[in-house]
């Protein structure tokens, strides 16, 4: 009997995420157990721990868990995604420093401390950091946290006021700033992407709000893209190390602009009735092809 480890954390993934793909894993005879990670540990008594990695084929990680990849990794049974892929994209400047060495056009981006809570007492950034912030970048600038998903946190700075209430408000929290790229504001581009495929496409789009994301209000629809974005696409998944991930693009004429990218694409069922595409599946069935 083959046989799946299911590693998440948030409510979305129990009970929306969870059951399509352990629908997915039935049609292919797969076994797929729960972890909740916030709800269980890792428990050791010796030799013996709470999860038996022999049972298993594989784990699927939905949470990033460097214990749990550790496990499987000890046993010689992969993770999808693995630990490094997802700390590549779990810090967003990281990513685009990794993604800077490959070729693929990205907006200017600059870095905040990631090491800010090591500091003690009260923090500024310097007069310096903020002129370097406004002669390189130009107003407005987009400030993000380097963690962000759903694009919460996201910070539209428009001039010196609001510049420094922004890095007032954020204090030690890692962010990145970056240029704002004002072409279609408000939309992007994300490609879901599994193996070497780019399994479907869609266009965002938020009249009210920088972010186009469908958690801050944003609405969808499925588009055709052109193969250099697809090629694009693939070609960041693969120097990420994922396979199976979403990759946003800037709304922009010509040449694909790297805007982020994510290890866990959500919103499975909303884009399922988009796009007819079911991505758990598809996930799935790459993972079969792979191991059976």
């Amino acid at each position: 009997m083959k046989k799946a480890l299911f590693v998440c954390g948030t409510d979305y993934q129990i009970n929306v995420y969870y059951p399509i793909i352990k629908e997915s894993c039935k049609q292919k005879n797969i076994t797929l157990d729960l972890f909740v990670l916030y709800d269980y540990s890792i428990f050791i008594q010796n030799k013996i721990l709470n999860i038996n990695v022999s049972e298993y084929d594989f784990c699927i990680m939905l949470v990033k868990d460097q214990y749990i990849s550790k496990l499987f990794q000890m046993a010689n049974k992969p993770c999808f995604n693995t630990y490094e892929s997802m700390c590549n994209t779990d810090d967003k400047f990281m990513t685009h420093l990794i993604l800077s060495q490959h070729n693929i056009k990205m907006p200017k981006t600059i870095s905040g401390n990631t090491e800010f809570r090591y500091l003690q007492g009260d923090f500024e950034r310097s007069e310096q950091f903020k002129n370097y912030l406004e002669s390189t970048l130009g107003y407005p600038i987009i400030a993000k946290p380097t963690d962000s998903y759903g694009g919460k946190g996201i910070i539209f700075i428009q001039n010196r006021q609001e510049l420094d209430k922004a890095i007032s408000k954020i204090a030690k929290k890692p962010y990145i700033y970056q240029e704002y790229i004002n072409e279609n504001p408000g939309t992007d581009i994300r490609c879901v992407v599994v193996g070497d495929e780019v399994i479907f496409s869609i266009l965002r789009e938020n009249k009210n709000a920088v972010a186009s994301n469908l958690t801050q209000g944003g609405i969808a629809k499925k588009i055709e893209i052109d193969d250099e974005y697809k090629l694009t696409a693939i070609k960041i998944a693969k120097i990420l190390g994922l396979v199976y991930c979403s990759i946003d693009f800037f709304n922009v004429k010509g040449s694909p602009i790297f805007c982020e990218a994510n290890a866990n694409p959500g919103s499975i069922e909303k884009n399922i009735e988009l796009t007819g595409i079911n991505q758990a599946e598809k996930f799935i069935e790459y993972i079969y092809n792979k191991l059976y």
